[in-house]
């Protein structure tokens, strides 16, 4: 249903999202970005903002929130989309520049911030490198151009003229010591140094008022530490296991320290800690995965709800007394099978926005007016797409051949009847050690599933969320018990009957396109094509190669990930393998890729044009890592089927 603000929308941009006339399951459909996102309200319920997606750049729009007509937004133009942003006081907003680069086809985040008034006045960059270029008066304190990353701390609910942020040097190896810094949000003038963070990587914690309170962060060993903020200085703060020690907020008297930690032995958990008597109490843990999120409050001043996804996304509520938790429970029983969030709310309480998303969903906005008791549609993303086409996630779980319980998702396609069974494709996600895949909207499951194949995601070990052993038992298995999990859950999918056992392929990005190479060499009776896309296969390159490296914690990482042995590193890089595969390989890759360099894809190829191995060559020059720009992904998704259609 395309509401009133839609049409507002479609009218103020010149645009319209359904313009093009394609069939149902066009790659483009799926290839498309989101067209809204990061929708909220003003503080005082009178404004909605929503940043609107047009030739893939980022605009804000600002509505009158009683007759949504337009009052006002931003547009940075040029090369310079908004990113996110946050609402500083009722008049005036930060944003976050995101730079498109012309060599590049994905835009990046600079750290540098942008203030607006609603109305698109008063617009000045207030930091970063350009900021020093609209310096203005002879008597004030002029604004500064910084080489570095500004992130916002906290908005400073009490002084409609600043905000508090985080402002970290520019360094090759990311490892620069933060400051904090109070920020003018009209002059762009930065206070001095309020304090230096006390680790590298910090993530800062504040309360409601500012008050900064734990900083967390990760030194050159990969080793991660807490401090506390006691007195105007950071000191060491040790709890539990302090390498998962992750602090949250404290109780409005801040007598009460929430955090996240896996004082249980595995499973990442909340709990509490009293400071007078250093007493922690168990608020949640779950026996088989970790807590997914803690729901906060909008001005993140307490927390109310637990999100745990075994299989399907769960909720736990406590601290059930607050207004906000009331609402969030309500919502919830209101969209039954969704992942709910309260984005933003009325400081009076009256105006709630809500946003909804699941496995057939991208999400969906909605505005709520406690006083009428009324829930009114705002704005879908992918309304281009009909719902019917679209297919349902079903988790799974089976015991690998080690005895591990492994789990993951398959998603049939909607049109599949009763007694049929589709070409199986099974999608590898990235990493691997920290993702996993999810019941969540997934575009290229989507896509897959809408021309008519069966998909399967296998969480294998080393997939994060499923506890601390669980992503440790895949370290330096990259070629070994990581793809026999994936595997064995294609050969499990494969058993319930709905797939067709001699038409399987393997899909992948980043580690996935790894896998998809190195599983069709282990495998290569199963699999009959393999999609490689953006894939490591030369380990040792990992060494020289690439944006790891350079990381402070870079080297660490990799040798805790795939070790040092260089018999194995050789042993399980895909291109001294593949001799051993029988399948054609696809072999997809941008020019810019500074995770995985283009190196690894040249090779890939080498190795297979000297065995005599049949591949398919597809590669972007603007590219980074994965396929951002929308005509790009839609050749690539193109590209995909008509591979699938040929080898299954």
């Amino acid at each position: 249903m395309k509401t009133l603000i839609q049409t507002v929308i479609a009218l103020m941009l010149f645009t319209c999202t359904t313009s093009f006339a394609l069939s149902k399951a066009a790659p483009i459909d799926f290839a498309q970005l989101n067209q809204y996102s990061n929708a909220q309200l003003s503080p005082d319920g009178t404004k909605l903002s929503v940043r609107i997606q047009v030739d893939q750049r980022w605009r804000l729009a600002i509505f009158d929130i009683n007759t949504f007509d337009t009052i006002g937004g931003a547009n940075l133009g040029g090369n310079i989309s908004v990113g996110d942003y946050y609402w500083a006081n009722n008049e005036r907003l930060v944003i976050e520049m995101v730079i498109h680069e012309p060599w590049l086809d994905q835009p990046v985040f600079r750290g540098e911030l942008f203030a607006v008034d609603y109305d698109g006045t008063g617009g000045e960059v207030i930091y970063g490198y350009r900021a020093g270029e609209q310096q203005t008066g002879s008597r004030m304190r002029k604004k500064e151009s910084v080489v570095g990353w500004g992130q916002v701390l906290n908005l400073l609910p009490n002084d409609e003229k600043h905000i508090l942020i985080s402002s970290t040097p520019a360094s090759k190896n990311r490892g620069a010591i933060p400051t904090v810094h109070k920020l003018n949000i009209v002059t762009g003038v930065m206070s001095k140094a309020l304090t230096y963070a006390p680790i590298p990587y910090t993530r800062f914690v504040t309360s409601k008022e500012g008050e900064l309170l734990f900083a967390t962060g990760v030194d050159k060993n990969e080793d991660r530490k807490s401090y506390r903020y006691v007195d105007g200085d950071w000191q060491e703060f040790i709890q539990g296991k302090s390498d998962s020690f992750t602090p949250l907020i404290t109780d409005d008297a801040q007598t009460k320290l929430y955090y996240l930690d896996r004082e249980d032995g595995d499973k990442l958990g909340l709990y509490s800690k009293e400071y007078a008597n250093g007493k922690v109490s168990k608020v949640y843990s779950d026996a088989v995965v970790d807590i997914t999120d803690i729901v906060l409050s909008s001005d993140r001043s307490s927390a109310y709800a637990i999100r745990v996804d075994d299989g399907y996304p769960a909720y736990m509520m406590f601290n059930t007394g607050s207004e906000e938790a009331a609402m969030y429970k309500s919502m919830i029983a209101t969209f039954p099978g969704y992942v709910v969030n309260i984005t933003s709310r009325s400081d009076d309480g009256r105006l709630w926005l809500i946003h909804t998303e699941n496995d057939i969903s991208p999400g969906s906005y909605y505005l709520y007016d406690k006083k009428v008791n009324k829930l009114q549609p705002l704005f879908s993303n992918m309304s281009h797409i009909e719902q019917a086409i679209l297919s349902e996630k079903t988790p799974f779980s089976f015991a690998a051949s080690d005895g591990m319980t492994i789990h993951g998702y398959v998603t049939y396609p909607v049109t599949l009847k009763e007694g049929e069974s589709a070409p199986l494709v099974t999608l590898v996600h990235g990493g691997p050690h920290g993702p996993r895949d999810w019941w969540e909207f997934d575009r290229e499951v989507q896509m897959l599933a809408a021309n008519g194949y069966a998909v399967a995601q296998v969480n294998f070990r080393g997939s994060g969320g499923y506890g601390e052993a669980f992503e440790a038992a895949g370290y330096k298995q990259w070629g070994d018990r990581i793809q026999k999990d994936i595997i064995e859950g294609t050969e499990h999918i494969i058993a319930q009957g709905k797939v067709k056992k001699d038409k399987v392929c393997i899909m992948g990005a980043s580690f996935g396109g790894y896998s998809a190479v190195m599983s069709a060499s282990m495998a290569p009776d199963l699999f009959k094509c393999a999609i490689a896309n953006a894939g490591v296969y030369d380990l040792e390159l990992l060494y020289s190669e690439g944006d790891i490296k350079d990381l402070l914690w870079g080297t660490k990482y990799l040798e805790r990930a795939v070790g040092k042995d260089e018999a194995q590193l050789k042993e399980f890089s895909p291109v001294n393998r593949v001799a051993s595969i029988k399948a054609p390989v696809l072999i997809a890759h941008g020019e810019k890729d500074r995770r995985v360099p283009f190196e690894h894809a040249e090779a890939l190829r080498k190795a297979l044009r000297e065995n005599n191995k049949p591949y398919k060559w597809f590669v972007k020059p603007a590219e980074t890592h994965g396929f951002f720009d929308v005509e790009n992904r839609t050749e690539y998704f193109e590209e995909v089927l008509s591979f699938l259609d040929a080898n299954l």
